[in-house]
């Protein structure tokens, strides 16, 4: 049986590799797609599993077990996506400021023909954010490849006071649950 990270993620490896040691990591090409209709959580459980397919439908493989997740950031029933621009950056941070959000990451896992999904919540609460901070720090690289804007792990990590879920969520893949998971699956 070979296991594939259906990401290139090095969040991602890092997480899963901290659970599994032998493991290959995959790119699934997909067009992330709106889907306007749905609320940020069924978005993020309808792009991991279509990141799960498409991985399956690359791989094809008679014995592979995929491992495909989405994170989306959820900012009073609104997605924010990753920013493309230093104003789109700034005005992310600024709505983020003082504020709680919800980040969702949902994982599936397919193993022989089936596909199992689950979707975690962690709600983070940021403090306020000074405004010449905000302009320091879309200065920087960090903002431009998160949803969000930000890392939890990185420099805005610093203006979160309190999360409530799991860490590992925000980071973008939920390690408890996936380990839970894995055991159940009989894969780990």
């Amino acid at each position: 049986m070979t296991v594939y990270l259906a990401s290139t993620s090095p969040r991602r490896k890092e997480i899963l590799s901290e659970i599994l040691a032998d493991f290959k990591q995959v790119s699934p090409q997909i067009t992330e797609n709106e889907y306007p209709l749905l609320t940020p959580k069924e978005k993020c459980i309808r792009l991991s599993k279509d990141k799960c397919i498409a991985a399956v439908n690359l791989i094809r493989e008679k014995d592979m077990v995929i491992i495909a997740s989405d994170t989306v950031v959820d900012l009073d029933g609104k997605v924010l996506e990753k920013p493309r621009n230093k104003q789109d950056a700034y005005q992310m941070i600024k709505s983020l400021s003082a504020k709680m959000h919800s980040v969702y990451s949902a994982v599936s896992v397919y193993k022989n023909g089936k596909m199992y999904t689950f979707c975690d919540e962690t709600q983070v609460y940021f403090d306020m954010v000074p405004e010449e901070t905000i302009l320091q720090y879309i200065d920087t690289d960090e903002p431009y490849d998160k949803r969000g804007g930000y890392r939890i792990q990185g420099f805005m990590g610093n203006y979160i006071h309190r999360i409530e879920g799991d860490y590992y969520n925000v980071v973008g893949l939920p390690k408890e649950k996936l380990k839970n998971l894995l055991i159940f699956l009989n894969i780990l």
